[in-house]
């Protein structure tokens, strides 16, 4: 099955890069990543985030998560369970550990890996279990709605988004949940339209003009 939603798995965009690391890690591997990205060099974006693990060694676990989800991008599942599978051995040598960062970021790795094999019940069950860690996970809670929606469930997964945008909208007026909400719409209702204009709404109010309106797919 084609998807056209958005996951929040893609490594390379800054924006929806889904590892957990300090701004300034994030800063410098975004703006690599970018650069490998235009060229769609993999090879060359796997070894920039090797070369960052050299200088922040204390973030390991989450450069090679991040490795872990190049190889879902081009489809090599082996290798990225392989990555995956480092991270839990870097993590169990770990002297000063934190339990639940720990645990959330396996689980992700997991549900990631499940979702790159197209198995979306697990992958489900595997955001929701980070989710339970942390309710307001966003690349969690976006990737369980688009699960969801791959499950047969578009009342549910529309319910999850539009659940999460009512409650703390400046927390998920975020364009790939937004890309996400508008294809549901389209999916479910002869009134996507109206429902999109609303959308419109609200982000006007929380983020100005700014804001990349594409996501909503207006035209």
């Amino acid at each position: 099955m084609q998807c056209w939603l958005r996951s929040l798995l893609l490594p390379f965009s800054p924006l929806i890069l889904a590892i957990d690391c300090p701004a300034h890690v994030l800063c410098v591997v975004g703006n690599v990543l970018t650069l490998c990205f235009l060229f769609q060099d993999y090879v060359l974006a796997v070894d920039a985030y090797h070369t960052v693990i050299q200088y922040y060694p204390e973030q390991e676990p989450q450069l090679l998560s991040g490795i872990g989800r190049i190889f879902l991008q081009i489809g090599d599942i082996k290798t990225a369970e392989k990555y995956f599978q480092d991270v839990e051995n870097v993590i169990q040598n770990l002297v000063n550990k934190d339990e639940t960062h720990n645990k959330i970021m396996n689980l992700m790795n997991r549900a990631f890996l499940h979702l790159g094999q197209n198995n979306f019940s697990e992958a489900h069950k595997f955001f929701t279990e980070v989710l339970k860690l942390d309710p307001t996970n966003t690349v969690a809670n976006n990737n369980a709605a688009v699960c969801l929606l791959y499950l047969g469930k578009l009342k549910d997964s529309l319910r999850h988004l539009e659940g999460l945008v009512q409650q703390d909208p400046k927390h998920y007026l975020h364009e790939s949940v937004l890309f996400n909400l508008t294809t549901m719409y389209e999916l479910e209702s002869s009134r996507s339209m109206q429902k999109k204009q609303a959308l419109l709404e609200a982000v006007a109010v929380k983020e100005g003009d700014s804001f990349n309106t594409q996501c909503l797919k207006l035209l």
